[in-house]
C-alpha cells in the first residue's frame, strides 16, 4: 500500500468517526438496545462518544453457548460497570445452577427500576431462582422457565405485574393460585410443562390466557378474559369429576373473543353431562379452533359451543374420522349464521373431509372460505388430491359467494 491509499484509508476512517461521533444519543441508543450486551460493548471501539454509551442501555440481553463461569463473570462485570436505569434483563441460557449469582443480580437489579426480567433455562437443573424475585416491586411483565422459584414467608405478590409467563417450573412456599391472585393488574398468563391436580385462576383484569398444562380439574375466574388457548396434556378423565364440566370452565368465558381449544380440553368437557343450553352465551366470540377426535362426545361438546355463539366469524376444526355431521345438518342451519371463514386444520381421511365440507357449505348463508390446509391435500397421491378436490368443489353452497382455499391454515 503506498503512501497515497494509506492517506485515504486514514482519512475515510477519521471521516466515520467523525459521523459516528456527530450522531445523537438516542440514535446511538436505540442502536446499542437492538444490539446482544456482548456487541454493544465492543461498539466503544468506534469513538469517543460511544466508548461508555453501552453502560447506560435500559435493556440488558445474554445470550449464546458460553460457559456457566464465563456468563457469571459477564453479568457481574456488566452490572458492575452499568450506569443508570435497567429496564430489562433477559438471561438465556443451557442451565446455570449458581443460586448465588442469581441472587446478587436480583437484588441489583431490583435497586434499578426493572420492569421486564426474563429468566430462560432450557435444561431443568433445580436451577433455584431466590425470594429477592419478589424485591423487584416496579415488574410489569415476568418470564420463567426451567427452574424452581422460591417465595418469602411473608408474600405478598408483584403489584404491578401485567405479563406473567412460567414455564417447566416448580414454585416453592406458593401455589400457583395464590401467586396469580395476588398480581391485581394481570393482563396475560402463559403457563406450561406442569401438573397439576386442580388448577385455579383467579384474575379479575386477565385477558389472555395461554395454558399447555396437565390439570385434573380446572376453574377459572377470569370475568374480563378476552383471548384463551388452552391445550390440556393427556390426563385421564374420567366420570367423577365435577358435575357439568362445560358449565363451570367454558361457561364461565362470558366476554371470550378467541378461543382455542384441544381434543384433550374437549375431553375434559364432555366429561358428565352435555347441555344443549350453556348459562351465558358468547356474544363476543368470533374465532374458534377446536381439535377433535372419534368419540361423538367431542362433537357434541363442539356443537354445545357452536350453538352458544351466535356471532361466532371464523371457525378451525381439526376433523375426525367418525362421519357424525349429516345428522346434525338440520339443527345447525340456526346457529351458524354469521360464518364467513371455516379453516380446516387436518382431516383424518377423505371421506371426513368430505362429510364435514358438505356440513359446513350447507349450513353457513354467509361463508366466504373454507380454507384447506395445502399440505394436508399434499400428503394425499395425486390421485386422491384431484378426486378429493373435485368432490369439495362440487357439492352444493347455501353461499353464493363460498369458495375453497388451498393455503397454510396457520394463517389462520
Amino acid at each position: 500500500m503506498d503512501g497515497r491509499q494509506r492517506r485515504k484509508k486514514s482519512s475515510d476512517f477519521e471521516l466515520n468517526s467523525d459521523l459516528l461521533s456527530r450522531m445523537p444519543q438516542e440514535i446511538i441508543e436505540n442502536i446499542l438496545i437492538k444490539l446482544p450486551i456482548k456487541e454493544a460493548v465492543r461498539t466503544s471501539v468506534l469513538s469517543s462518544k460511544w466508548k461508555s454509551s453501552w453502560a447506560s442501555i435500559p435493556d440488558l440481553v445474554f445470550t449464546g453457548k458460553i460457559s456457566e463461569s464465563e456468563l457469571i463473570r459477564s453479568v457481574d462485570s456488566v452490572l458492575l460497570l452499568h450506569q443508570g436505569s435497567i429496564l430489562k434483563f433477559e438471561l438465556v441460557s443451557r442451565q446455570l445452577a449458581c443460586d448465588e449469582a442469581i441472587n446478587r443480580w436480583l437484588l441489583a437489579l431490583s435497586k434499578n427500576g426493572l420492569k421486564d426480567l426474563r429468566l430462560i433455562f432450557y435444561i431443568f437443573k433445580d436451577c433455584q431462582v431466590p425470594s429477592s424475585l419478589f424485591s423487584c416491586h416496579k415488574l410489569e411483565r415476568l418470564e420463567i422457565s426451567g427452574c424452581t422459584i422460591n417465595a418469602p414467608e411473608c408474600f405478598h405478590g408483584l403489584e404491578l405485574l401485567r405479563h406473567l409467563t412460567l414455564g417447566t417450573y416448580i414454585l416453592e412456599g406458593v401455589t400457583i393460585e395464590k401467586f396469580v391472585s395476588s398480581c391485581p393488574l394481570l393482563e396475560s398468563l402463559t403457563l406450561f410443562g406442569v401438573k397439576h391436580d386442580r388448577l385455579i385462576i383467579r384474575a379479575p383484569n386477565l385477558k389472555q390466557l395461554i395454558l399447555l398444562e396437565s390439570f385434573n380439574d380446572l376453574m377459572l375466574e377470569t370475568p374480563k378474559l378476552s383471548s384463551a388457548t388452552i391445550f390440556a396434556f393427556p390426563r385421564d378423565f374420567g366420570d367423577d369429576g365435577c358435575k357439568g364440566k362445560l358449565l363451570h370452565t367454558i361457561g364461565a368465558l362470558s366476554n371470550i373473543e378467541e378461543l382455542r381449544i384441544d381434543s384433550q380440553f374437549c375431553k375434559y368437557l364432555a366429561t358428565r353431562l352435555i347441555p344443549k343450553k350453556l348459562p351465558v352465551t358468547f356474544f363476543h366470540l368470533k374465532k374458534l379452533s377446536i381439535h377433535l377426535n372419534s368419540r361423538s362426545k367431542m362433537v357434541e361438546t363442539a356443537l354445545c359451543i357452536f350453538r352458544n355463539a351466535p356471532n361466532l366469524k371464523t371457525l378451525g376444526v381439526f376433523v375426525p374420522s367418525q362421519i357424525v355431521w349429516e345428522e346434525q345438518r338440520i339443527t345447525s342451519i340456526s346457529f351458524l349464521k354469521k360464518l364467513e371463514v371455516v379453516v380446516i386444520l387436518g382431516f383424518a381421511d377423505t371421506a371426513s373431509l368430505l362429510a364435514f365440507s358438505k356440513f359446513i357449505f350447507s349450513t353457513t348463508p354467509k361463508l366466504e372460505k373454507l380454507v384447506i390446509d395445502r399440505e394436508d391435500i399434499n400428503r394425499l397421491n395425486l390421485d386422491d388430491q384431484t378426486e378429493s378436490l373435485m368432490e369439495v368443489g362440487s357439492l352444493p353452497r347455501l353461499s353464493s359467494k363460498a369458495e375453497i382455499v388451498l393455503d397454510e391454515s396457520s394463517k389462520y
